[in-house]
């Protein structure tokens, strides 16, 4: 015992040296998670003073200060981060003394000469880095998610050290400029054509948050029951500008709908927006300052459907991001899921009021699984929460699995759950960390207060775990029961705990909706039927598509989902076969020219216009992926292009047209109508950069190209990551050409 004892204490003393951090020790760089946790320990009360000059001239330096007050407990070194070349820091001061300058691994170390027990005032002047500054010609932005504040000044960046922060800008006098505060004060300054503009003091921010952009807009201003929103951007085009009153309409939906749904007013002092010419993604929630890319945001003359629910789709997911990652924030990035899944779950409840001809059940699954399933399906899967040590990798943690995996798990943890009682925890979880940052254990135990079911072990398997479940209904010999067994495809004997439906079709038509439950630690299910299967019968798996796994299809069962496709009346039913019948495609449990073939009979038929597109996509991806005959594809894509009777599908039709043409006769045509100048009705024959470029159609430009390249005549090489061989098959608008 004593020896026990004394190895016990040894252990301890080890443990107590290796967490030390030695005095003068360098820190790693990008922001470690143990730096972070240290800092977010020792530091408090902080707040950021930032003024920034802007020149006209973007090839001039933006010059910066930043003032920093904190307060420390105990005297120690401050380690800020800032990721730019030494030499632009120009002068540090602590306390109002002039320090001595030490950068090392991307930090700027303030030693404790100056520094005190409790408040401290840090004063840096320094070059702000160019790399988040987004600079043109006539305007620049900034986007300093996830971890990239420190590219543009001295700060402590990371999500859980929330700040306040007063800005200050100098620009030219014919600019514009707008942050996340509001506007305070616009003065003039001793400079010619220079004015200085001055905002008002943020509510607590994370780094990434903080936004100001400057430049020539237009500015857009409405109203709607006392409050107030401005729309900026550099739109000339008199019908695209006169979106704005509609764009406008639905964020005040949305603030409205968020502000019932929580309980919680709008949290923060302003809402305003800017539409950015190609801005590089499809917003950015900035508080006071969201950012979206006009791509998105002013849509053509003729918009699809999709095309309008995702511009409806982007605004709510943006602004449900006031609350659900800005006024409540993760501690950490491997939490960053945590923010987007309200985000999209709550988006695709918002937009159901302003599209009351849309299935929304079926939007719902057409916008998430199949995106889920195309990272989900891969060796390259990751856990919806990823482990992260240092948050200069926090950028990896984004992809399908973080945006479209988990709304589909959130709605099954609703529907376990209950509506009722998921709001009533979702309003304490905004109250108990209001301004403040949170994780998805801290979440799951204010939910466990509102059921009996164990929240914990469903989130271990769904959320901490990669990868889906391999599910397979098959019925019995003496054709009295319906077997569904559930296998972990990578070997780990993990169960997932879902509910199921299956549709059991006998031969004279009639149907059985099997209802089936996986338990905790349950592998499989037996479920009597109420009449007796007999030849001819099979099965449709995932009836309600709300479930989530690969569905092995048999042999019988996958030609007679095929078979009955045009005939299936219920649309969740059918965009559900669609998305299994693909997956099964890509697992080569159907032969891709028997898949092609009931496809192409399928799509005349299908007046659906969200699983039109659908079918159209898994098409196009079974001719480029299995290189099948393109002549009946080719056919069946014309007739539609010259015959639909909606104008949607034409227009679908003929872009899934010039992106396959392949036969002498299919670039022939397009040849015909470029030369010509005439689109087929309610067609266009140019939408992307690389088209425009070269002003053809992107069929004819990638056939001529591959002409060019056989004859050695043109060389086309590998670009952003991409391979050859992805080139050739897929219709890429981002070439390098030699």
């Amino acid at each position: 015992m004593k020896k026990q004892l004394f190895f016990i204490i040894l252990l301890g003393v080890v443990e107590l040296l290796a967490g030390c951090r030695p005095e003068g020790k360098e820190p790693e760089t990008g922001v470690s998670i143990g730096l972070a946790r240290q800092r977010k320990q020792d530091i408090s009360n902080l707040q950021y003073r930032l003024k920034f000059r802007i020149p006209e001239n973007k090839q001039e330096e933006v010059i910066g200060k930043v003032q920093i007050t904190l307060k420390q407990e105990k005297v120690q070194p401050v380690v800020l981060d800032f990721r730019e070349d030494p030499h632009k820091v120009k002068q540090l001061k602590v306390n109002g003394r002039p320090d001595s300058i030490r950068i090392s691994n991307e930090h700027i170390v303030v030693g404790t000469d100056y520094l005190k027990k409790g408040a401290n005032e840090i004063e840096i002047d320094f070059i702000a880095g160019n790399q988040s500054l987004n600079r043109n010609d006539e305007f620049l932005y900034t986007l300093l998610v996830p971890e990239r504040a420190r590219t543009l000044f001295p700060c402590f960046d990371q999500p859980d050290m929330k700040s306040l922060f007063t800005l200050s800008l100098e620009v030219p006098s014919s600019w514009q400029a707008l942050a996340n505060g509001v506007v305070e004060q616009v003065d003039s300054t001793s400079v010619a054509r220079r004015k200085r503009i001055s905002f008002r003091e943020t509510e607590p921010l994370s780094t990434y948050l903080f936004s100001f952009v400057a430049g020539k807009l237009t500015r857009e201003t409405y109203s709607r029951d006392g409050r107030n929103i401005s729309i900026y951007h550099r739109e000339t085009d008199p019908k695209k500008v006169a979106q704005c009153s509609d764009i406008a309409s639905e964020v005040f939906d949305a603030l409205e709908w968020q502000e019932e749904y929580t309980q919680i007013p709008y949290p923060f002092a302003k809402y305003d927006l800017i539409i950015l010419p190609e801005f590089q993604f499809g917003g950015m929630e900035h508080t006071g300052a969201t950012l979206y890319t006009d791509g998105r945001m002013f849509l053509n003359e003729n918009p699809t459907l999709n095309e309008r629910l995702a511009r409806s789709s982007l605004i709510a997911h943006e602004t449900s991001h006031m609350w659900f990652g800005d006024f409540v924030t993760m501690e950490w990035f491997n939490d960053v899921w945590t923010k987007e899944v309200f985000a999209n779950y709550y988006a695709s409840q918002m937009i159901e009021p302003l599209f009351p001809e849309v299935n929304h059940s079926l939007n719902f699954m057409l916008d998430y699984i199949p995106a889920a399933y195309s990272e989900d399906r891969t060796a390259g899967a990751n856990p919806v929460k990823q482990q992260l040590e240092n948050m200069r990798d926090a950028g990896l943690m984004y992809g399908n699995i973080i945006y479209d995996k988990s709304p589909v798990i959130l709605e099954m943890l609703i529907k376990k759950m209950g509506k009722e009682s998921f709001q009533k925890g979702i309003r304490e979880y905004l109250k108990t960390y209001a301004y403040g940052n949170a994780t998805w254990e801290g979440l799951i135990g204010i939910l466990d207060k509102y059921t009996n079911d164990d929240l914990a072990a469903w989130s271990r398997v769904w959320v901490n775990e990669k990868g889906m479940p391999e599910i397979c209904g098959v019925i019995s010999e003496d054709g009295k029961s319906l077997q569904v067994s559930q296998k972990d495809p990578l070997g780990r004997g993990l169960l997932w705990e879902q509910d199921l439906s299956f549709l059991v079709v006998y031969p004279d038509g009639g149907t059985e909706d099997v209802q089936v439950s996986f338990g905790k630690e349950q592998a499989s299910c037996l479920k009597e039927l109420k009449r007796q299967a007999s030849e001819g019968c099979f099965v449709m798996p995932n009836a309600d598509g709300k479930g989530y796994g690969f569905f092995r299809l048999l042999e019988k069962d996958a030609k007679a989902c095929l078979g009955n496709l045009p005939a299936c009346k219920d649309e969740v039913l059918r965009g559900s076969l669609l998305i299994t019948l693909y997956e099964n495609l890509l697992n080569r449990t159907i032969p891709a020219e028997l898949y092609m073939e009931a496809m192409l009979d399928y799509l005349p038929t299908e007046n659906n216009s969200l699983l039109f597109s659908a079918a159209l996509g898994y098409i196009g991806n079974c001719q480029r992926f299995y290189l099948a005959d393109p002549e009946k594809l080719e056919l069946v894509l014309w007739r539609i292009v010259t015959m639909a009777e909606q104008s949607q599908q034409r227009l679908q039709a003929f872009r899934q047209y010039r992106s396959i043409a392949r036969s002498p006769e299919a670039v022939g045509k397009l040849y015909a109508l470029w030369k010509d100048q005439k689109a087929p009705a309610g067609c266009s024959l140019s939408e992307n950069p690389l088209c425009t470029r070269f002003g053809a159609p992107r069929s004819l430009i990638r056939v001529v190209l591959q002409r060019l390249q056989e004859n050695g005549l043109v060389k086309i090489v590998p670009y952003k990551g991409t391979t050859v061989t992805r080139l050739n098959r897929d219709i890429v608008d981002e070439l390098i050409y030699e």
